[in-house]
């Protein structure tokens, strides 16, 4: 009995060393004499975090400003960066409130390619999806759970013209599947490099098309996430005003109506959405069965575990017809979980990436789109000068582009048109011909962008004088294609006498950029 009621005292004494209030958490910190050493103030410190576990919000709030205040009166410059350094990072009660909880790992070795078709199984039951679409899905799921074994951590976007195409579906699946989930339909930019810093979740944006195109800031910090050597952004934050980087370095899926702005979609795997056909038949997904794919999400945590280290060092071949760096950067780690699970998906993976990335625009920005057109007028002309007043009314022919209505519904002007070539290094000239005084540009101005900027030029059609017999179409080598190569010539010389047909303006109506 004695030796009893001596464990129960050794107890009760090892449980009433842990600090319950915010006062015993500062004890050591208030017994630090005049100029502590460094080894003391780590030792109060470490008292302090440990006394912190379990505490709640306010206690730990109090706790806070006072660990400040006394670092503060012993001389720190920069008690808060300390104070914030000691204070655990993540609450485990908030991350249990905010479902940011890891997945338990699965007790037995899992077979990558068993893994790969059963999620392709069941998202295929819930999304129509082709399988070209599904295979970057799956990956994409299984790459958030190995995300620390790579270098560049592309976004997946869910993209679709219209509402009710699946877009929401396929995050609320997403979110079943990858680790620490955190799903919104609204965000800013602080809540972003905050929930990523503190919670390394797996943030999954829906209806961005309602906040991401106004938000420039916004826009920044999810770029930013995209190579870990750069997924930092500098706020200045705490009490005494601190500069301090924040980590956005965390996978990040992205749903909207419309596409992305350019900046971001150079950053993505693109899966463009389209609404289920009549007589395509998928299940409804009731978001109560999303529990039942725990075992799902447990075995694509283990297989990632147990592979990190493989994954780490992987270098795996990317297909010769994505010529984009990013665009390579973006299938890299995608291709090497499908290298390291074999079977048929290292084949699978490669033709998808390749066909997705052909029916993706190369570079959907404006300056890109106009580089293209001119191109394209330029080959219409033999001089080596082309009018503004020539391509502007070229451009604002096009109805399928933006050129016609560019601002407030109105064209394309001569100076707007500038604006765009400048960051090309591209600039209008002058010079006479006839007695008149052109402005325009040189043709030699926009080789060095067109080399780098344009896919390789297709080949030059020939003359206008040339003839086209029917010998000449019968020994055509293959079907059908001499009625596209027509189509295409015709449309040039069109062209070339709209052009031609265009009134030019005199010297005073040239807008001067």
């Amino acid at each position: 009995m004695t030796a009893r009621m001596g464990n129960l005292t050794a107890l009760a004494a090892s449980q009433a060393e842990v600090p319950a209030t915010h006062e015993e958490a500062l004890s050591r910190l208030n017994q630090l004499n005049e100029q502590p050493s460094v080894t003391e103030v780590r030792s109060a410190l470490d008292h302090f975090r440990q006394a912190l576990e379990g505490m709640d919000e306010v206690s730990r709030e109090l706790a806070r400003e006072g660990a400040m205040r006394r670092l503060r009166e012993l001389g720190f410059t920069s008690p808060g960066r300390l104070v914030d350094a000691a204070m655990p990072v993540a609450k485990s009660g908030d991350e249990r409130r905010m479902g940011l909880q890891d997945p338990d790992l699965w007790p037995e070795q899992v077979e990558g390619a068993t893994l790969l078709a059963s999620l392709e199984q069941t998202v295929g039951r819930f999304l129509a999806l082709t399988p070209d679409q599904l295979v970057p899905y799956v990956l994409w799921a299984l790459f958030t759970h190995a995300h620390d074994a790579f270098e560049i951590s592309p976004i997946l976007a869910f993209t679709s013209p219209d509402k009710g195409c699946g877009k929401s579906t396929a995050l609320a699946l997403l979110s079943a599947l990858v680790p620490r989930p955190l799903t919104s339909a609204n965000i800013t930019p602080s809540a972003v490099f905050r929930v990523t810093d503190y919670y390394r979740p797996c943030l999954l944006l829906d209806e961005a098309d309602t906040f991401l195109s106004d938000s420039e800031g916004l826009r920044g910090i999810l770029n930013s996430g995209h190579m870990r050597t750069q997924a930092y952004v500098t706020r200045v934050a705490g009490d005494d005003l601190q500069v301090r980087m924040f980590s956005t370095w965390t996978p990040k899926a992205i749903a909207l109506i419309g596409e992305l702005p350019p900046t971001l979609a150079d950053r993505s795997v693109t899966i463009r959405m389209r609404r289920r056909a009549r007589g395509e038949f998928i299940e409804r997904l009731q978001l109560h069965r999303l529990n039942d794919m725990e075992d799902l999400r447990s075995m694509a945590a283990r297989w990632a575990s147990d592979h990190l280290e493989d994954l780490r060092f992987f270098d795996p071949q990317i297909p010769d017809c994505i010529t984009r760096d990013r665009a390579r950067d973006n299938w890299r780690p995608l291709l090497a979980i499908a290298d390291l699970i074999g079977h048929d998906w290292p084949r699978r993976a490669r033709e998808s990436a390749s066909r997705l990335n052909a029916s993706t625009v190369e570079d959907n920005s404006y300056g890109i789109t106009l580089l293209g057109d001119i191109r394209t007028l330029f080959r219409t002309r033999s001089g080596p000068t082309l009018a503004s007043e020539d391509i502007l009314a070229q451009l604002h022919r096009m109805e399928e582009r933006p050129w016609p209505e560019w601002r407030e519904r109105t064209p394309l002007s001569a100076r707007q048109l500038a604006m765009l070539l400048q960051p090309f290094g591209i600039s209008p000239i002058k010079w006479k011909q006839e007695g008149a005084t052109h402005r325009g540009y040189l043709r030699d101005s926009f080789h060095d962008a067109f080399s780098r900027y344009l896919p390789p030029e297709p080949p030059q059609a020939p003359p206008a004088t040339a003839q086209i017999t029917y010998g000449q179409i019968q020994s055509a080598p293959e079907k059908g294609k001499i009625g596209e190569y027509a189509a295409d010539y015709s449309n040039e010389i069109k062209a070339v006498a709209d052009v031609a047909d265009a009134k030019s303006p005199s010297v005073s109506e040239v807008a001067e950029p």
